[in-house]
């Protein structure tokens, strides 16, 4: 019997929503990690955890075709697997510093969008704030969505490569030091379609 502690991940809001309405026309297998991820914490094997923002990102017409009902409905079936972390002051003020960067890759600049920076800036307070060690953030991210100012937003997956004009601030640094990636388990179920 192993004694190891438990990973910690942290999941942005998307990967919720590729459980909660079972997106495998977008993400494939992933959906299934995404499960098995799930199953681990339930078991006392990892914890999960995301912004409490990620309530007001999840909206009742995006789970109407599915039959989950809400995603506090959700929080509450998985109430101590899901841990939810408040915006608070400290996360909020680091999230400000990180949105008002300037993202740039050669002569391209993007923004970082709110919600963006307020989920990388909870998964840095997880450590500094609560000592919690994040072993991955994981997303599904990579910039191809509108930002809040129409243009492309800054990926989550290939942050690094668009810090070319911010690299000597230290909360970058820590957000290009995070293991950011697909929420893909770390020994994935061979018998669930892989």
């Amino acid at each position: 019997m192993s004694t190891s502690a438990p990973l910690n991940y942290y999941w942005d809001t998307c990967v919720f929503t590729a459980h909660l309405v079972d997106e495998r026309h977008q993400h494939g297998n992933v959906v299934d990690d995404i499960q098995q991820l799930l199953g681990d914490a339930q078991a006392g094997r990892c914890r999960i955890y995301c912004s409490t923002i990620s309530i007001a990102e999840i909206t009742t017409p995006t789970l109407a075709a599915s039959n989950v009902g809400t995603f506090q409905d959700f929080l509450r079936d998985f109430r101590g697997v899901v841990v939810t972390v408040d915006a608070s002051p400290i996360i909020m003020e680091m999230a400000s510093r990180l949105r008002g960067q300037e993202y740039r890759k050669g002569e391209a600049f993007r923004k970082l969008g709110t919600a963006d920076a307020i989920h990388l800036a909870t998964a840095i307070g997880l450590s500094e704030i609560y000592g919690v060690d994040v072993e991955a953030f994981h997303t599904f991210d990579r910039g191809k969505r509108r930002g809040e100012d129409g243009g492309k937003g800054l990926p989550l997956i290939g942050f690094e490569t668009w810090s070319e004009g911010c690299l000597a601030d230290p909360l970058v640094a820590k957000v290009r030091a995070m293991k950011r990636g697909l929420p893909l388990h770390p020994s994935p179920n061979m018998l669930a379609g892989r």
